[in-house]
């Protein structure tokens, strides 16, 4: 009966010392899977809008046209959304600024961004934006009305 406790006794302190070794190991997956650390953020200067590039410890600007206004932006973690009142401006971390110009009418319904993800949904197009590449995909948009 002793020698099974025994037994018993050191296989409980195995499995608990595995355990607690194996603790740091989920930490530091999960924070992997939360995705990319924050890198860009966005700072509006009058009519420029300036990106702050943590990676690259520098500030990339980019002019607003006349009577351009500012009417949303998102920031992810390596890419930044601004819609204006007559384009859609990107940033990624590491492609820069890639502005695309509105539709006529077109009304935007939603605004994301995360990763290097970037996400727009407007009444004529899905858009999105790949801050790694620089590169805007784009697809018409067929809604019911």
């Amino acid at each position: 009966m002793m020698l099974r406790t025994a037994i018993g006794s050191r296989l409980l302190i195995t499995v608990l010392t595995l355990a607690s070794s194996l603790a740091p190991v989920a930490t530091v997956a999960q924070r992997v899977s939360e995705g990319v650390p924050k890198q860009v953020h966005l700072v509006v200067d009058g009519n420029r809008l300036v990106a702050s590039n943590v990676r690259a410890s520098s500030f990339d600007e980019l002019r607003l046209r006349a009577r351009e206004d500012i009417r949303e932006s998102v920031e992810g973690e390596a890419v930044l959304l601004i819609v204006t009142s007559q384009r859609i401006i990107a940033y990624g971390l590491v492609s820069g600024w890639r502005p695309i110009d509105r539709v006529p009418n077109e009304r935007i319904e939603r605004v994301s961004a995360e990763d290097f993800a970037g996400l727009v949904v407007t009444s004529e197009r899905l858009l999105n934006f790949n801050g790694e590449s620089g590169v805007w995909g784009e697809r018409e948009r067929r809604v019911s009305q």
